[in-house]
């Protein structure tokens, strides 16, 4: 194993901080020390079967499975064989960037240049260490079951409602130079098509403006929209600036064009004759929000695992009744089985149909007065 080189790659592009880069290095000597050496498994088959030997799932643990590696471990198997993993998969990221001509700077050389370690010190922040797998899953199995959806049979109400109006509401978008497939596709749980969030400082300008001319949109909003169905369905009144005590609405699919990542977390089966993202509809679709305690960070804004997650909860609880996305862009299935939905305690859904028709004709007011 090349180990200082190794330590040196790690400082040089995953971290800054020596100590992490000494127990990585660490962990890949244990590994070697019982399992052979790191570079003669690379050059095998890049260290996959070692790797597959180092994964112990949360079955393996809850039938108190033995490892398949024979590293002697003290402590918590999963977590610990974990660890290992994740120092494996390190050290062949390591191999692959030498193999592809990565310049490896000896570290001793930048410490010796105190101009040039002053320079780097100020010109990039550090790298720090990031939760492996086993660490997001246990967040995930902390988190599911504080998550609020609304109630199937509200969305069915509303998408029923929407299809009523589907011709006449298309054509108005239309007329508007809104549009409408951004909103109302086949079965769309909208709840205002036309209105979306806006993005960036000019946008925001005409929001405070209220200025008429909106691309693909029929009006900008300040995060009140979507929160008007969930306000209706709990209060039986609009929303007024005032959530659930400790709550916060999260939105699951991005539907703002700035750092779009739905290309990259979703199929797209079809190309022609359809917009691209961002799908504004999606800002005020109740099946893309959801209620999450503010003392948790948002899992729909960072780790993509456990916004799949999600993702795949919510098309379970709604595909009966509308199409949480449009029918072209489909949801992927999980890599690993242990990520099936299954597989975690889920809250029940909230909200009943006593106050719906108060809602539908607040909704249907406001269309008539955007769509003219």
């Amino acid at each position: 194993m090349l180990e200082n080189e190794f330590y040196t790659w790690l400082l040089t592009k995953r971290t800054d901080n020596q100590d992490t880069a000494s127990s990585r290095k660490s962990n890949c000597l244990r590994v070697c020390e019982f399992e052979g050496d790191l570079d003669i498994h690379f050059e095998e088959d890049e260290c996959c079967s070692l790797i597959e030997k180092l994964t112990y799932s949360v079955d393996d643990e809850r039938n108190n499975r033995p490892p398949k590696h024979k590293i002697p471990i003290d402590g918590n198997v999963r977590t610990v064989t974990s660890t290992f993993k994740q120092a494996v998969r390190l050290y062949v990221e390591f191999k692959n960037d030498m193999k592809n001509g990565f310049h490896l700077e000896s570290q001793s050389t930048v410490k010796n240049n105190k101009y040039s370690s002053k320079m780097e010190i100020n010109s990039s922040w550090p790298t720090w260490e990031l939760p492996v797998e086993e660490e997001i899953y246990q967040l995930a199995q902390i988190t599911t079951k504080y998550i609020r959806f609304l109630n199937p049979d509200i969305i069915k109400v509303i998408t029923e409602d929407n299809m009523e109006h589907y011709d006449e509401w298309r054509n108005l978008l239309s007329t508007n130079k809104v549009n409408p497939d951004l909103y109302l596709w086949e079965l769309s749980p909208c709840c205002f098509p036309g209105v979306r969030r806006y993005a960036g400082s000019k946008e925001r300008s005409n929001f405070r403006k209220q200025k008429s001319k909106i691309p693909d949109a029929l009006k900008l909003d300040d995060n009140d929209f979507p929160k008007e169905i969930w306000s209706f369905i709990f209060t039986g009144k609009e929303f007024r600036k005032l959530g659930p005590k400790d709550y916060s609405l999260a939105h699951l699919f991005d539907h703002k064009e700035y750092k779009n990542r739905m290309r990259d977390e979703l199929e797209f089966h079809v190309e022609n004759n359809h917009p691209e993202p961002p799908y504004f509809g999606l800002y005020t679709c109740p099946t893309n929000t959801v209620f999450i305690p503010i003392s948790l960070l948002k899992p729909t804004d960072f780790n993509v695992t456990l916004r799949r997650l999600l993702f795949q909860k919510a098309e379970s609880l709604y595909k009966d009744c509308c199409n949480i996305l449009p029918p072209f862009i489909k949801i992927p299935k999980p890599e690993n089985e242990e990520w099936n939905i299954e597989r975690f305690q889920w809250g029940e859904c909230v909200g009943t149909l006593d106050n719906i028709s108060v809602f539908l004709d607040y909704r249907n007011e406001k269309m008539k007065e955007m769509l003219g």
